[in-house]
């Protein structure tokens, strides 16, 4: 039962999270939807967002399930290994993300457009990362406790 928690509650609570956001960020008010769905632009990114979030869960639960919860079993397993699992996991947001905002960048534009893109997609990604680790250290925190020696008295 535990598993399933983990599996599912932390992708939903990251979408959750990233949700309300956009709902009560003023920034983001006044995305149209369909309207703003075909912009190279924030606005069309969270149209897409918008309009896509049921295959979007679908995606993540899968995600969670084949590709965090065993990198999470192997943190939990050794803990150092978290420094080293999070460095791979920014380089494959920073890839991604470039490499996505390349495919949708309009090379007439300037290639600060590219980069803002770039980097708010990474954005995006560590954010949802972000939550859904801490949310599995939360639902876990006791396997990371230190236990501490407890003196044994003679009887």
């Amino acid at each position: 039962m535990k598993y399933l928690i983990k599996l599912i509650l932390p992708p939903l609570f990251a979408f959750w999270t990233f949700a309300l956001f956009i709902k009560y960020t003023p920034f983001f008010h006044h995305v149209d939807g369909l309207g703003s769905l075909g912009e190279d632009s924030v606005y069309g990114l969270i149209a897409y967002y918008k309009i896509f979030a049921p295959v979007q869960i679908a995606i993540a639960l899968l995600t969670q399930f084949l590709i965090a919860m065993p990198l999470w079993k192997k943190i939990v397993a050794k803990s150092k290994a978290a420094i080293t699992i999070f460095s791979v996991m920014l380089l494959v947001c920073l890839i991604l993300a470039f490499g996505l905002g390349y495919v949708i960048w309009d090379a007439t534009t300037p290639i600060s457009h590219l980069v803002n893109i770039g980097l708010f997609m990474t954005g995006v990604q560590l954010f949802y990362w972000i939550i859904n680790f801490l949310l599995l250290y939360l639902l876990d925190w006791k396997a990371f406790r230190k236990t501490a020696p407890t003196a044994e008295t003679d009887n």
